[in-house]
This record gives structure tokens, sequence and C-alpha cells, in this order.
């Protein structure tokens, strides 16, 4: 049986007509049957739509378990808008990055030099995103009680754990083609 969260995302996924969003890119030609209303949005519109569908059920499942009131909940979302939009432009550049080391490597004679540079700013995402998710933390504590925040600290991970686990299960095999 899956979770709430992974019942809610499904539902979000069928409302964009497909999992592209999700697949892993892919060497060679698309499969042959794309899901109905899929031709007409690229998979950057489509992942954009599952990403506001997914902060929905993130802020539902926050103003439920912190019992957050309206006031409570109009200082802290803009928050967390603030630091996702911090996230998705360095997950963006981690995958601008990983594509560029995937590059390198596929040379005969992969340049070492490159590859270094390319492994430091990926080691320099990286402590931008720890240091991003310190400072939202920071903020986000400003706006709750000790108990709510020691609510959230317990409920991010475990939604973001939820997301990245239905995500995998989506992209792992079972959407398009079968696999």
């Amino acid at each position: 049986m899956r979770s709430p969260v992974a019942l809610l995302l499904a539902g979000a996924i069928a409302a964009t007509g497909s999992t592209a969003w999700a697949q892993p890119q892919r060497r060679g030609p698309a499969p042959a049957a794309a899901p109905a209303g899929a031709e007409k949005r690229a998979p950057d519109q489509l992942r954009k739509e599952v990403m506001e569908r997914m902060r929905a059920l993130r802020a539902w499942r926050i103003v439920e378990d912190l019992k957050l009131d309206e006031s409570a909940s109009a200082r802290l979302f803009p928050i967390l808008a603030r630091y996702d939009e911090q996230e998705l432009a360095l997950a963006a550049e981690r995958r601008d990055i990983a594509q560029e080391i995937r590059t390198l490597l596929a040379a005969p004679q992969p340049d070492d030099a490159k590859l270094t540079a390319a492994i430091n700013r990926m080691l320099a995402n990286r402590v931008k995103r720890h240091a991003s998710k310190d400072e939202r933390i920071k903020e986000l504590r400003k706006v709750l009680t000790p108990v709510q925040q020691a609510k959230l600290v317990l409920l991010l991970p475990r939604l973001e754990r939820e997301f990245a686990q239905f995500i995998r299960e989506v992209a792992g095999g079972k959407g398009d083609d079968g696999q």
C-alpha cells in the first residue's frame, strides 16, 4: 500500500498527463507511445507542474502537522518558496555539471584539468546547497515556536524522502516504457 504522499503525487502526475518529467534522459529514439496530452507540454513544463503540486502538498502537510494559523503560514511559506527557488537553481547547475562530466568522460582521452574543474564546481555546489538548507532552517526558526520548529525539523526530511522515493519509483521503469 502506498503512502498518502505517494497517492497524492500519483494524482499530480496523472493530472499532468505524463511521467516524462521524472524519466532519466535517454539516448536514442523516444518511446513510440506517448501518453495523451504529453506532446503538448515540454518536460520542463511537466516538471514545473508537478513541483507546484508537490509544494502544495508540502504546504498542506506543514499546516496540518504544525497546526499553523493564517498568520504563521503567511510568514512561513514565502521563506520556503525563496529557498525552493535557490534549490531549483542549484539543482539545474548540478545537472549541467553532471552532463559536462559525462561528456568529458566519453572522450577517448578525458581532459584531467577540465574534469578537475568540473568536480570542483560540483563540490562548491554541494557546499552552497548545505549552506542554503542551514540558512532556511535559521529563517524558519524566527517564525515558528520551538514545538513547531522541532516538528518541522522532523517533517521536512521525511517529506523530501517520500517525494524522492516516489520519483525514483516513477523514473525506475514503472512509467512509459515498462522497464
